[in-house]
């Protein structure tokens, strides 16, 4: 993402809009612990990797259910 990272966006996000907070999922692909933590730190709600499991990804949206 140019720019920022998704961090700084996540970040920014958070900040800016609080009331009611937004719900953020992260994908990307550093899937290592380090960032999984960073991600939640920050107020991440879900933290997903690349590739992406299209199935997990609507069970987690409540796609087609």
């Amino acid at each position: 993402m140019p720019g920022m990272s998704g961090f700084q966006l996540l970040e920014k996000v958070k900040d800016k809009f609080r009331k009611p907070p937004p719900i953020v999922m992260m994908i990307t692909a550093y899937g290592d612990e380090e960032n999984k933590k960073q991600a939640e730190f920050l107020g991440a709600d879900d933290f997903l990797t690349k590739p992406v499991d299209f199935a997990l990804l609507k069970s987690k949206l409540n796609i087609g259910n």
